[in-house]
């Protein structure tokens, strides 16, 4: 369901950029950060949430924390999808290109909106819908094989 839509995100971006674009976020990240580093805290970090929230669960006393880090963890997933696919087709340049260059308030706008991580489910919703968007709109997409992507 995760889509390689390189060629709309070194477009100009469109009103429905306002909140957080998921993909861009991960791209970002490993433009800031490095793809080493960004594998091993989606990698790593994602299943331990989900494994520490699963087993905070199984008590009674934590139940509660438990689940919210479960559903908080479930926001990983996505970013880890997109963190594989972008370090794959080493494009996280690419898909930042336009408002690194174009937006001095990027790289500020993406991390204040990190804070989505926090609110369960959140970012997976997010993250679903946008792709849900770009499904639709085939128009807005540039097909990867049109970049030279194989």
């Amino acid at each position: 369901m995760l889509t390689a839509n390189i060629g709309a995100s070194t477009a100009q971006p469109s009103g429905v950029e306002r909140l957080m674009v998921v993909r861009k976020l991960v791209a970002l990240d490993i433009v800031l950060h490095g793809p080493r580093f960004i594998m091993i805290e989606f990698g790593v970090g994602t299943p331990v949430i989900l494994a520490v929230g699963l087993w905070l669960m199984s008590g009674s006393l934590a139940y509660a924390l438990g689940l919210y880090l479960l559903l908080t963890g479930l926001n990983y997933v996505p970013l880890l999808i997109y963190a594989v696919l972008v370090i794959r087709r080493d494009s996280a340049r690419r898909e930042t290109e336009y408002g690194l260059t174009h937006d001095r308030h990027y790289v500020r706008k993406y991390s204040t909106q990190q804070l989505l991580l926090f609110v369960p489910l959140a970012v997976l919703f997010l993250a679903i819908a946008q792709e849900l968007l770009q499904t639709q709109s085939p128009s807005q997409v540039a097909p990867v094989a049109e970049e030279g992507i194989a």
